[in-house]
């Protein structure tokens, strides 16, 4: 085999391997929501009133793994020009693996415009201390409903 499909062998096997490195979007949760409701009205530490509702831009992490891949495939060929023998394979080995944590960045930095848009509530709880929270779903929450927090989600209360 010769060097150069062994170099890109070697920078396709490592782009494959970068690209389960990519972090995947949160799920939601879900919960029996009457239970909570109902232990609402005996125990709530985490209950209160929203006073305030405002749309915000939340950065989020997750990658197509596309950055990572063109990286490694970059930092291979770059290394592969580096060196003879065993050198020349571990300088072919450190390109892609660095070339794809940089790839990985760049499309981090580059595809966020801003972040996805999330919703932040305020919430004055039943004892006179202030939360804040945020998250994906506006669940038609407004300012003077009556909520519980629960796992960082609002819970409106009846």
């Amino acid at each position: 085999m010769s060097a150069q499909v062994r170099t890109a062998a070697i920078a396709g096997v490592l782009g494959l391997v970068l690209v389960g490195c990519a972090a995947t979007p949160p799920r939601a949760r879900y919960y029996d929501d009457d239970y909570y409701r109902q232990r609402a009205q005996f125990d709530c530490s985490r209950c209160g009133v929203v006073r305030e509702v405002a749309q915000v831009y939340v950065r989020d992490n997750a990658t197509t793994g596309g950055g990572a891949v063109l990286g490694a495939i970059i930092g291979g060929v770059l290394g592969s020009t580096i060196g003879k023998g065993d050198g020349r394979t571990a300088a072919t080995v450190a390109g892609a693996v660095v070339g794809g944590a940089i790839g990985n960045q760049v499309e981090r930095d580059s595809s966020d415009y801003g972040g996805r848009p999330a919703w932040e509530f305020t919430v004055r709880l039943d004892d006179g201390r202030w939360a804040r929270v945020t998250q994906w779903q506006h669940d038609n929450l407004r300012p003077g409903d009556r909520v519980m927090i629960r796992d960082n989600r609002l819970l409106r209360l009846y």
